[in-house]
C-alpha cells in the first residue's frame, strides 16, 4: 500500500506539494474551464437571452389579449361593461343603398301640432259719451231755477240760472271763469236781506258749487263789516261729494247784517296757498275808492282774474269795472230777481 501511495505521489507534477490524497484538487478541472473560448461563452449568453426575450414576449401578448378581452366595447346601462361579442359580422351594402341610408338620416318629419280654434270675441258696442251741454243741463236740474232775469247791463249782462260749465271752469250768476281753484267773495251786508237777494245768492252759490268737478277746489268768504270763511274753514275745499255737502249745509245758514267792507275778504283770499286761479266778487252795495285801491294792490303780484258782479245796484259800477279791467277779469250787472223791486 505504501508503495502504491508512493507511486501515486511520485507521479505529481513538479512543484505540487505532496498532500494526502483526500485533499488533492485535480488541477485539470479549473484549467479546462479557464480555457473555454470567449466566443462560445458569448453564444451561450445570446441563446439564454433569446429564450428569456421570447418568454417575455409571450407574456406581454398574453397580457394584452387578456386586457383587450375585458375592455368594454359598449355600455348598456352606463355601469356594467358590455360583453365582448364572440364574432362581429359586417354587412356589405352597395353605394346606392349607402346613399339612400344617408339621405334618410338627414331628413326628418316635423311633429304635427293641432291647430287651436280661436273663439271669436264678442263685439263691444261703442258708448256714446254725453256732451258738455248735456252734463251742464243735468247739473242745472239739481237746483230749481225760479229766478228771473231783469234788464241787463248794456255792456255785459248775464241772467241767473246757469250752473257749472264743465272741466276747468265754473259759473256763478251765469259768469264763466276758468281754472281749478275758485274763491267766492260774496256780500252779506244788511241790504241783502231785502228783495229776496240773500235767497237768490244762496241758490246761485249751491248751483255753482254743484257744477264743479271733483278736480276743483273752492272757498266761500262772506263779508259785511268783516270777513268770515264759510263755517270758519279757511282752507281749500275739494269739490267732491263731501265738499259739496259741506257747502250746501254752510250756505243754508247764511244771514245778513252790517255794512259793506270787502277789503278784509280779499286779504284772506290772497293769503291762500296755493293762490286762487279765479275770484268771484259780488256786492249789492257801495264801497269807497280806497277799497278798490287795496284790491288792486293785493292782486299786483298774482294777477288773478277777478269777475265782478254788481247785484241789483249800480252804485259801485265804476270801481268794479276798474277792478275787473286791471285784473283781467269781467264785469257783469245782475238785475233784481223776477217779481222783486
Amino acid at each position: 500500500m505504501k508503495n502504491a501511495m508512493t507511486n501515486q505521489s511520485g507521479n505529481l507534477p513538479k512543484g505540487v506539494p505532496d498532500l494526502p490524497y483526500s485533499t488533492r484538487i485535480e488541477p485539470n478541472l479549473g484549467a479546462a474551464h479557464a480555457t473555454v473560448p470567449i466566443e462560445e461563452r458569448l453564444m451561450r449568453w445570446v441563446r439564454r437571452a433569446t429564450v428569456v426575450g421570447f418568454a417575455v414576449s409571450i407574456l406581454i401578448h398574453l397580457l394584452g389579449w387578456f386586457i383587450a378581452a375585458h375592455l368594454s366595447v359598449g355600455r348598456g346601462d352606463g355601469n356594467a361593461p358590455a360583453a365582448m361579442p364572440g364574432a362581429v359580422e359586417f354587412a356589405v351594402m352597395s353605394e346606392a343603398q349607402l346613399a339612400e341610408l344617408q339621405q334618410a338620416s338627414l331628413s326628418y318629419d316635423s311633429p304635427s301640432v293641432p291647430e287651436l280654434s280661436q273663439e271669436t270675441l264678442p263685439e263691444v258696442e261703442a258708448i256714446d259719451m254725453p256732451t258738455e251741454a248735456e252734463i251742464t243741463g243735468s247739473l242745472s236740474e239739481l237746483v230749481p231755477a225760479d229766478l228771473g232775469v231783469g234788464a241787463g247791463d248794456v255792456e255785459q249782462s248775464a241772467g241767473m240760472g246757469e250752473g257749472g260749465s264743465g272741466s276747468g271752469s265754473a259759473s256763478f250768476f251765469g259768469v264763466e271763469a276758468t281754472g281749478s281753484r275758485f274763491i267766492y267773495i260774496v256780500d252779506t251786508s244788511g241790504s241783502m236781506a231785502v228783495g229776496g237777494k240773500l235767497a237768490a245768492l244762496q241758490r246761485e252759490l249751491v248751483k255753482s258749487i254743484e257744477g264743479l268737478l271733483e278736480a276743483a277746489d273752492f272757498l266761500i268768504i262772506t263779508y259785511n263789516d268783516s270777513a268770515t270763511p264759510l263755517e270758519g274753514r279757511q282752507s281749500w275745499i275739494n269739490a267732491d261729494n263731501r265738499g259739496k255737502r259741506f257747502a250746501r249745509r254752510g250756505v243754508s245758514k247764511l244771514g245778513s247784517g252790517g255794512g259793506t267792507q270787502p277789503s278784509p275778504a280779499f286779504a284772506l283770499a290772497f293769503a291762500m296757498r296755493p293762490p286762487p286761479e279765479a275770484i268771484y266778487f259780488m256786492t249789492d252795495g257801495e264801497f269807497s275808492e280806497e277799497v278798490a285801491n287795496d284790491i288792486v294792490a293785493l292782486n299786483a303780484e298774482y294777477k288773478v282774474p277777478i269777475h265782478c258782479i254788481a247785484f241789483v245796484s249800480r252804485n259801485s259800477e265804476d270801481l268794479m269795472r276798474r277792478i275787473a279791467s286791471e285784473s283781467g277779469g269781467t264785469y257783469t250787472f245782475i238785475a233784481a230777481p223776477a217779481g222783486r223791486p
